[in-house]
């Protein structure tokens, strides 16, 4: 993993980030605001967990078009001692879950992908599988994502960047609706 050092530098720059911000107005403070987001994910993410939730049994589908958090999102997931399998896309994400629907127990949905997008993908997912696990992740409001898919049946979202513990505690919580269900 990385070393003591390389995260004490990093916390170091998280800190001086946020001083900085503090001092600047406009879109360097702005600018310095989403930089400091992105560092404070990046820590929480590489930041070891006290235990794990469970020994690899239960498996997590990751979909997100983006390379960078797909990693995160797998290596804080695998950490918790989860089998993680990832998606590109919508529709690479419904053939791995057609693949691996006896073991999936959560999935994690990017809102905003190319090809099919994650409200699609979410409304097939849940004609074949009403009660699976579907968090709901974007870089969307929390109020904005109610409003406009309050009726659905999601387990949770997250909004980006999310944090290793916000992560972690929201696949506990849909893996447990999915288990109460299935």
């Amino acid at each position: 993993m990385i070393s003591d050092v390389l995260m004490e530098k990093l916390r170091r720059a998280e800190r001086r980030i946020a001083f900085v911000a503090t001092q600047t107005v406009g879109v360097m403070s702005s600018e310095l605001t989403e930089a400091l987001k992105e560092i404070r994910f990046i820590i929480s993410a590489l930041s070891p967990e006290e235990n794990k939730s469970n020994d690899g049994s239960i498996t997590v589908l990751f979909v997100d078009d983006e390379e960078i958090i797909r990693r995160i999102g797998t290596q804080i997931l695998t950490r918790d001692g989860y089998k993680v399998l990832t998606a590109n896309d919508g529709i690479e994400a419904l053939g791995i879950y057609e693949q691996n629907k006896d073991t999936i127990k959560c999935i994690i949905l990017d809102l905003v992908m190319p090809r099919l997008d994650g409200m699609q993908t979410f409304r097939q997912l849940r004609r074949s599988a009403p009660d699976l696990g579907i968090i709901l992740t974007t870089g969307y409001g929390e109020e904005e994502i109610r409003k406009r898919f309050g009726g659905l049946k999601l387990q949770g979202f997250l909004r980006k960047p999310f944090s290793a513990g916000s992560l972690s505690k929201m696949v506990k919580k849909a893996i447990g609706f999915t288990d109460e269900k299935g």
